[in-house]
């Protein structure tokens, strides 16, 4: 329970500021971009997974996937400048 506390407090971390560039364009990898993508689309499975077998309360898991899908629409739909590596 506290990895997935951790995790959701550091991806939604890193999101505030992924969304906060005043440019509205961030640089970063495409391989980092899939894996944000592919990381909170894991977690939404594994809440998903927890609170269907009680591990977790059934409003707080209901909190965490809110805040997910906000962070993976977010990640999904912001204007993003991909840096490749040559």
């Amino acid at each position: 329970m506290k990895k997935i506390k951790l995790t959701i407090a550091s991806v939604l971390l890193s999101v505030m500021c992924f969304a906060q560039a005043k440019d509205e364009k961030v640089i970063i990898e495409r391989t980092d971009h899939l894996e944000v993508i592919n990381t909170v689309e894991d977690m939404i499975e594994w809440i998903t997974e927890d609170i269907r077998t009680g591990e977790i309360d059934t409003d707080t898991g209901a909190s965490y996937l809110e805040n997910l899908n906000e962070v993976l629409f977010t990640v999904k739909n912001k204007t993003i400048l991909i840096e490749n590596e040559d």
